[in-house]
């Protein structure tokens, strides 16, 4: 079947050069000669509202990863022409991200933008305002394992919640806070002390804001990942809740979960997919044969036959003409939980039961020994496509294993959900 429009993943189409400088017109211009302007604690400065020639749109990426949110920034902004995306930092303890991002942003590191240190020792108000003052977006994605399913539930108690609660103490203090904070983890965040704690931030730091719970499936993308994301502008800036133009209508597939005081749905143009109800449908997705990049019966990529023969029962397999995939973590390769495996339609019509809601499959036991070879890993790069990482995004297979390029895509965003995300957040 034909994409529909309102999916934005990765096609030969959509496919770009990874050096492409992407802009965006609007609230966020001064004159290119005009040094970048700042906002005290009264609001965004009168150069952040005056629209005129263009100048940069300046990031900080806390938790920044390989580099996906600054990329779905600029994938957010490609479409208009103004503003370029200019990051101040991007912070990341992960010498595997660290190298995915320099294979990106090559000329980061000479310019001190790449910083490997742990954010506990960058989060004090003086900090914060000396080095990443000023900055237009801020993007957060704190680690999420305090918050999974299958934690110990810690939240806030959990030593690697601190360094994001240090920021969140200190930003209703800073001199120069952004205007713009994106916020993501896994779902299960919401009902913790700490996203308590990140609403009361905002709201004491005057923002307005909305949370939502997203994944790739909503706009057509055939994997299952959703994410808790928040939104949040700094007053006097605020959202736009209707959307005629069709850059802005993926976030009404998204579900509104929150929102702050002075948003009022029963009241609002809203077309917002609302946690209670059930009135904005999905595009078709797309068939995983459109993200593949080699032959199902790719031998270098087979799952190994100890592991069919042990966890069979579990493995999530899926074909190239299936419309769905399970989520992909950091553990893919590596744990049968990590993701699913394909293998090819006449396998699963011949080998598996298929939940006809779900569109789930599984092995029809008993385990046969003619399993073995005829299912495959996907490889990091396919891996990527879903993730919507075109092939303009560098995986640096020569500095990196296997194992570790699945660590780290797999353990990144989904740029089509952070890039429809940002495209909200910079609307005004």
């Amino acid at each position: 079947a034909a994409a529909p429009a309102a999916a934005v993943s990765p096609t030969p189409g959509h496919r770009r050069h990874h050096r492409r400088r992407t802009s965006w017109r609007g609230r966020l211009v001064a004159s290119s000669s005009a040094p970048a302007s700042t906002s005290g604690r009264d609001g965004p400065s009168s150069s952040r509202e005056t629209t005129a020639t263009a100048r940069s749109v300046k990031l900080v990426e806390f938790y920044a990863g390989m580099g996906t949110m600054r990329w779905s920034l600029e994938r957010a902004l490609e479409s208009d022409v103004g503003a370029s995306v200019t990051a101040l930092a991007s912070i990341d303890n992960s010498e595997v991200a660290n190298a995915v991002y320099l294979a990106n942003y090559p000329d980061e590191n000479a310019s001190g933008v790449l910083m490997r240190r742990n954010i506990e020792h960058l989060s004090s108000v003086e900090t914060l305002d000396a080095r990443f003052g000023g900055a237009d977006v801020w993007t957060l994605s704190p680690p999420c394992q305090p918050y999974t399913r299958k934690g110990k539930h810690l939240h806030g108690e959990d030593p690697r919640a601190g360094s994001f609660a240090r920021i969140l103490e200190a930003l209703p203090k800073l001199r120069e806070p952004p205007d713009r904070i994106l916020v993501e983890n896994v779902v299960g965040f919401e009902l913790s002390e700490t996203r308590r704690a990140l609403v009361a931030a905002l709201d004491e730091a005057g923002y307005v804001w909305r949370e939502y719970h997203a994944s790739p499936f909503d706009i057509g993308v055939p994997c299952t990942r959703t994410r808790y994301y928040a939104l949040a502008k700094r007053k006097p800036l605020s959202f736009v809740d209707c959307a005629e133009d069709a850059r802005f209508k993926a976030i009404e597939r998204f579900t509104l979960i929150g929102w702050s005081n002075e948003f009022c749905p029963a009241q609002r143009c809203v077309r917002h997919n609302l946690a209670t109800t059930d009135t904005i449908s999905r595009p078709r997705p797309r068939r995983i044969a459109e993200y593949l990049e080699g032959p199902v019966d790719d031998a270098s990529l087979a799952v190994e036959a100890g592991t069919v023969e042990r966890y069979w029962r579990w493995l999530d397999v899926v074909s190239p003409s299936c419309v769905r995939c399970s989520t992909f973590t950091s553990g893919y390769g590596k744990t049968v939980y990590g993701g699913s495996v394909l293998a090819s339609d006449a396998f699963i019509a011949e080998h598996c039961d298929v939940d006809v809601g779900t569109g789930r499959a599984r092995l029809a036991g008993p385990f046969k020994g003619e399993w073995a070879g005829e299912m495959r890993y996907f490889s990091p790069r396919e891996v990527a496509n879903l993730h919507g990482l075109d092939s303009g995004w560098r995986l640096p297979s020569r500095e990196l294993t296997r194992r570790q390029l699945w660590f780290t895509v797999g353990n990144s965003i989904s740029v089509d959900v952070v890039a429809a995300l940002m495209r909200q957040l910079m609307r005004d």
